[in-house]
């Protein structure tokens, strides 16, 4: 197949998988500027008579057209055409590119609480659009969802058309019933050849376990008498988290979530009070106030000083603004110029010792402390004289209002949150 040009326009130019009922390639559209890349899935019929043709042929068609309506949605490879040659049938997907986020799931690994909540809202909130369409995917896996490289966004492939056409042509042709899905992600209805809807929910749920623990799906023992997957003695979890990920893997479809819109709803609640475990083991965000200063055994500033400090550090331009206000001396305004300097560069490297403590406008304020007090250090030059503590005034007075606006912010939100 390599490099065979299918279609009058599309080259081969790499196998990806192959299967016994189709293959996936990368492609390249020669006819569209730039040969661009683009996913090619080949699907095979098992037989060639003519009867077996015109069923595939017509699952085909509707299949293509259910994913042309799933790709308009951003985190869904796009389809871009398909077509029959050959007795063969053709989809022509987007590319894309990224990495899979199986390689993000490292065994003993466990992930932080706040990186499986939102894990789980990015994949519940595209599953959500796709059974809107009464599709289900079959395979939610790691392997199926790609972190894309251009905006970290976590894409779901690999859709039904090759699955539904092997079930729908092997069920209405046979008497036999054949079970799509991946071992561990599977349910017990799916591994029946009864997939439902909440059989995709129970998948994700799998993925959420995976992730909270750090181990495979299949590494989990099971309750002789349920069925139920035995795991949360393995995850050091919330027990609202444990509890929205038992009821998403519960062992008989009736006892999970019905639809993905009750799963966003409750992870969605979860992260809107959630307080990360290591976060608060190192500071509690509202009440700072009340913890004392302190050290850790290494030496480095403990995050609650950095909280601290770091507050005070967001009024210095208030302090800049007024000190230039005030003294109208050159060594005055040298000594306020070295203060700011010295906070502005000191304020990078509190943050890079414990980011999550900052916020994000603190870049911009170390650099305009920085900047005003290189301004005001070179006062003393004829050049700068006239121009220097005008400019330094402005840029910490428009700091000042910023910090006290964000402020506010904060306070108002923490007491809507309360």
């Amino acid at each position: 197949m390599l490099g065979k040009l299918l279609d009058g326009r599309y080259k081969v130019v790499q196998v990806l998988s192959a299967g016994g009922f189709g293959e996936t390639f990368i492609a390249e559209d020669t006819r569209r500027p730039g040969n661009p890349s683009c996913v090619l899935k080949r699907l095979k019929p098992a037989k060639s008579d003519e009867f077996y043709l015109q069923t595939a042929r017509r699952l085909f068609n509707s299949e293509a057209e259910i994913l042309e309506q799933l790709g308009n949605h951003q985190q869904i490879p796009r389809l871009l055409a398909y077509f029959e040659e050959n007795e063969e049938f053709y989809l022509v997907q987007e590319l894309i590119v990224g990495h899979t986020l199986s390689t993000e799931m490292l065994v003993n690994e466990p992930w932080e609480e706040s990186q499986i909540i939102q894990m789980l809202i990015d994949v519940a909130s595209v599953l959500e659009f796709v059974h809107g369409y009464e599709v289900i995917h079959r395979d939610i896996k790691p392997d199926n969802l790609i972190r894309r490289a251009s905006d970290n966004k976590l894409v779901l492939i690999d859709f039904g058309a090759v699955k539904q056409m092997r079930t729908e042509m092997a069920t209405s042709l046979t008497v036999k019933t054949v079970a799509i899905g991946t071992p561990g992600y599977m349910s017990a209805e799916q591994s029946q050849g009864k997939p439902r809807l909440n059989s995709d929910i129970y998948a994700l749920g799998m993925i959420g376990i995976q992730a909270s623990t750090g181990l495979l799906p299949n590494q989990f023992p099971e309750d002789p008498q349920t069925g139920e997957i035995i795991w949360q003695d393995k995850a050091q979890i919330s027990a609202a988290l444990a509890a929205i990920l038992q009821k998403m893997v519960r062992y008989h479809f009736s006892d999970r979530y019905s639809r993905v819109s009750a799963v966003l709803q409750d992870l969605q609640k979860l992260q809107s009070s959630f307080q990360p475990t290591q976060a608060q083991k190192l500071s509690d965000y509202d009440n700072t106030d009340e913890q004392m200063l302190s050290t850790t055994a290494s030496g480095i500033t403990s995050p609650a000083l950095l909280h601290k400090t770091l507050s005070v550090v967001r009024y210095i331009p208030l302090v800049g603004a007024g000190g230039l206000f005030l003294f109208k001396t050159a060594t005055w305004i040298i000594l306020l110029g070295v203060s700011l300097a010295a906070f502005g560069s000191g304020l990078f490297f509190l943050r890079s010792l414990y980011p999550k403590l900052a916020r994000d406008y603190d870049a911009v304020f170390g650099i305009i402390l920085f900047l005003s007090g290189i301004l005001l250090l070179f006062q003393e030059f004829k050049s700068y004289r006239s121009q220097e503590v005008p400019i330094a005034q402005f840029m910490l007075t428009a700091a000042c209002f910023y910090s006290i606006a964000e402020s506010v912010h904060l306070r108002v939100e923490k007491q809507v949150r309360s």
